[in-house]
């Protein structure tokens, strides 16, 4: 009769236990950045969504008169939503809008970090071609959008 003994030897598990921690860690890098990307989008989403309410409440004049300005004011963790023809830190009106955890803005080129819409027309007052963009990204910087406003407040991605 043959003596054989069924089982793995130790370097055949070493082996095993070695490809499996190696494929965890992809997997594990690869879920990180994918919520990266997410958290950037998500980002961007809420500011595009945010940039035309409020130049749609400046062609439509809400608020008390008719043509109100309305405006974003940008920090580099968050935006404020503010009516007037400037932003002003002590007007009880504003809503700050706080960027998705691990995303900032960079490279704001707006005049004063801030868009204004014109009342009743809804464009850019003081638009200036060239300053007219910011971008968001990760605090990493493995993940970067880059959002452009034209002077008829029309947003666009340029990456």
């Amino acid at each position: 009769m043959k003596n054989s003994q069924f089982g793995f030897s130790l370097i055949e598990l070493i082996l095993v236990i070695g490809i499996g921690l190696t494929l965890f860690g992809f997997v594990g890098l690869n879920l990180v950045n994918g919520q990266k990307i997410a958290s950037v989008n998500s980002s961007e989403d809420s500011l595009m969504s945010d940039t035309s309410s409020q130049q749609t409440k400046a062609m439509q004049g809400v608020g008390v008169t008719s043509g109100t300005n309305y405006g974003i004011y940008f920090l580099e963790d968050r935006y404020i939503l503010f009516k007037g023809s400037a932003y002003s830190a002590s007007d009880p009106a504003n809503y700050t809008v706080m960027l998705e955890t691990g995303t900032v803005f960079a490279n704001i080129t707006f005049p004063n970090s801030s868009i204004v819409y014109e009342g009743r027309s809804g464009e850019v007052i003081g638009f200036t071609n060239g300053s007219n963009t910011l971008q968001i990204k990760d605090d990493q910087g493995s993940k970067l959008k880059t959002v452009t406003i034209n002077r008829y407040g029309v947003v666009s991605e340029a990456n």
